[in-house]
């Protein structure tokens, strides 16, 4: 079964849910913050065609990896890493 939401679905499901995301790795207030951005806007959300309801979404320095339950629409952050052209902005992915 795979997952059919799209990036307007996720960020409606994010607002419904009031951005609740569950941070299952400690990672910064400030990375915290540009995934609720992220997650508002919508925009560069890739599925995981291998995983249901998991995602990357792409931000300006960092890519983030997220499980989207379809029970309860929250958003859990499983994991940053900087984006490819990116080599110098790191630290601001944790």
């Amino acid at each position: 079964m795979g997952c059919e939401c799209n990036a307007s679905q996720i960020a409606e499901m994010a607002v419904e849910n009031r951005f609740e995301i569950k941070d299952l790795r400690n990672h910064s207030p400030e990375t915290l913050e540009t995934l609720r951005g992220l997650l508002a806007s919508g925009t560069g959300v890739r599925p995981d065609l291998k995983r249901p309801h998991f995602f990357e979404l792409e931000g300006d320095t960092c890519v983030f990896y997220v499980y989207v339950s379809p029970v309860d629409g929250s958003v859990a952050l499983l994991a940053t890493w900087p984006r490819t052209a990116d080599l110098e902005p790191q630290a601001r992915c944790h």
